[in-house]
């Protein structure tokens, strides 16, 4: 009994340090810490990977597991403008516009708003692509861990209230462009 007690502890310890613990290169949910160029690579190519996947299914999964991720790139934007010296304020201002933009046109019926869905998805596209941007900024050889951006001092708070636009925005449209 006590080895199964034992063998469940280090995975939950593993587990645990894989999500909230306090080493920079494993830690999804930390905004402690740094992210070099080729884990930020990673990190959102895998972000991106399982919010498609999650896309194709259905839309309660993505209502569920959307926050999540939405929260995880906050974490990996704000440890990748700390790499290079940056607070990261402005990257995190632009990735929750392209992410409350991109729920917005998910959650629209495209065919209530008519020509106005294929310029919103077009849109959140091109949008995406600037988003590399951060990716590519070579990190310094010594990252600022005191950088932190102003928004992101309660980030679950932050994270609720983009959620909060993303539900607001399909309503409104849906309301004064029908």
């Amino acid at each position: 009994m006590a080895s199964h007690n034992n063998v469940f502890s280090e995975f939950n310890l593993m587990v645990r340090d894989f999500l909230f613990g306090n080493d920079k290169m494993t830690s999804v949910f930390s905004f402690k810490g740094t992210l070099n160029r080729s884990l930020g690579w990673v990190t959102a190519s895998v972000l991106w990977l399982i919010l498609t996947i999650i896309n194709d299914y259905t839309k309660i999964m993505t209502c569920i597991t959307g926050p999540v991720i939405f929260y995880c790139t906050l974490a990996l934007v704000q440890k990748r403008c700390r790499d290079y010296g940056s607070s990261g304020t402005f990257w995190i201002i632009y990735v929750s516009i392209i992410m409350i933009l991109e729920s917005a046109v998910y959650f629209l019926n495209p065919e209530s708003i008519g020509p106005l869905y294929p310029k919103l998805k077009d849109t959140t596209g091109t949008l995406y692509f600037f988003t590399l941007i951060p990716q590519l900024i070579p990190g310094k050889p010594e990252p600022d861990l005191s950088l932190r951006s102003p928004l992101l001092k309660y980030p679950f708070l932050y994270t609720v209230i983009c959620l909060g636009l993303a539900i607001l925005i399909p309503v409104l449209v849906n309301i004064f462009y029908i």
